[in-house]
């Protein structure tokens, strides 16, 4: 009974989010139609150009964070605005969505908003709001990502070889491919010179071999962990490199850690399949296998919080610290509680995150929130007297799986 009461209300939190967000799996909860300022509803009347998507629309007010100048915009093909200062053109600019919804990066789409010189030519790049982690997005901007572009033709953004900003992966990868695909369907530069369409010539995409070895890995450190889930005799002694391996791959070089943040965020926005494959595929493996088996798969073998602080765990077998039986209940009662107070919190649309206090974020540490930092360390540390205190009194995301699994009584 106790098990089911908690899903109800979690179901009931989730559903109050995505009331508050207005999203359910990328799904509009409620038709509205986007409002259009005035002097763009006018100047769209006037010159009878098709209407603009309304992800697309952009105000005087945001044409004014690329061109200060700016007295007046005017609708274009493609979604593109005409800006100009009352006497002169000032350039061009378009916001990346709709082309790129599709596109995501760690929690969702990274729509951008871009401005062209009078040349066609890119002068700046910004970020608009998304769902990215802040800290994390903060190192895509910092480390000169959005300005990658300045002063090449849309023609050349897809020639242009852009690195992605380490710590901060697929945020990077999500802007790439937002620019990238935004800048293909713009025909401004054959417009200008007058010429008409070429047929393009698709260029062969270069393979990735660095994305198919690390996705290679992922796969055999996900079917070693299968195998020591089911046999675990056959691992022995390779627990402690399957631990470790958890850290060094899933952590510090991939970044494919499951997390509460992320989950919340597919709830409201979808669940980028392309892009996010291989954390769908935790996830699924977290809940189903414990479901049908009765056993914890990714929190035992490949959460690397988990596995750090076993590992530190074993450094002392002799000298634990035993928890007193009525501390210990009321601890366990803590991680129930941050769950479904910080998912309420959450919810009614306070400004918090799951992000800001979780303490996977700690294996990326020039980007992770002061709190996550000092709970991350502090858990590790402590794990050196009492086994795994993170998942088991704090870890929200371990509570929410516990919950799905367990009967509680």
């Amino acid at each position: 009974m106790k098990k089911l009461l908690d899903i109800i209300i979690l179901l009931l939190l989730f559903a109050l989010l995505c009331i508050n967000r207005g999203k359910f799996l990328g799904h509009d909860l409620f038709s509205k139609e986007a409002p259009q300022p005035i002097e763009t509803v006018q100047q769209a009347e006037s010159k009878a150009e098709a209407p603009v998507p309304p992800s697309a629309v952009i105000t005087l007010d945001e044409a004014k964070l690329l061109f200060p100048e700016a007295t007046a915009i005017a609708p274009k093909d493609d979604a593109i605005y005409e800006v100009n200062n009352g006497e002169a053109l000032l350039g061009f600019i378009m916001k990346s969505s709709p082309y790129s919804d599709e596109i995501s990066g760690f929690m969702g789409a990274t729509p951008l908003m871009i401005a062209l010189a009078p040349d066609f030519k890119i002068q700046k790049v910004i970020a608009l709001k998304n769902e990215e982690t802040p800290p994390f997005f903060e190192r895509v901007k910092t480390n000169g990502l959005l300005d990658a572009w300045n002063g090449l033709l849309p023609s050349q953004v897809a020639e242009k070889q852009v690195d992605v900003v380490s710590g901060a992966t697929f945020s990077s990868k999500g802007v790439i491919g937002s620019m990238q695909a935004r800048m293909a369907a713009v025909k401004l530069e054959q417009a200008a010179a007058q010429e008409p369409p070429q047929e393009a010539v698709p260029s062969p995409t270069p393979t990735n071999w660095k994305r198919l070895i690390a996705d290679a890995i992922f796969i055999l450190l996900l079917i070693i962990s299968l195998v020591a889930f089911f046999r675990p005799s056959l691992i022995g002694k390779g627990r402690v490199w399957l631990l470790l391996a958890s850290i060094l791959v899933l952590a510090f070089w991939q970044g494919r850690v499951l997390s509460m943040a992320q989950f919340t965020v597919w709830v409201v926005n979808g669940i980028p399949v392309a892009a996010q494959w291989a954390m769908l595929l935790l996830f699924l493996l977290s809940i189903l296998l414990p479901l049908i088996f009765g056993r914890a798969d990714y929190c035992a073998w490949l959460c690397p919080m988990g596995s750090a602080q076993v590992l530190l765990g074993e450094l002392n077998k002799k000298h634990k610290l035993k928890l007193a039986p009525k501390l210990l209940q009321w601890l366990q009662v803590l991680r129930t509680a941050i769950l479904f107070g910080c998912m309420l919190a959450i919810a009614i649309g306070l400004s918090f995150d799951f992000a800001d206090f979780e303490a996977f974020t700690l294996f990326h540490p020039q980007t992770a929130p002061i709190a996550a930092l000092i709970i991350g360390a502090l858990s590790l540390i402590i794990a050196i007297w009492i086994p795994r205190p993170w998942c088991r009194f704090l870890c929200p995301l371990g509570e929410l799986l516990e919950t799905l699994r367990r009967n509680k009584g």
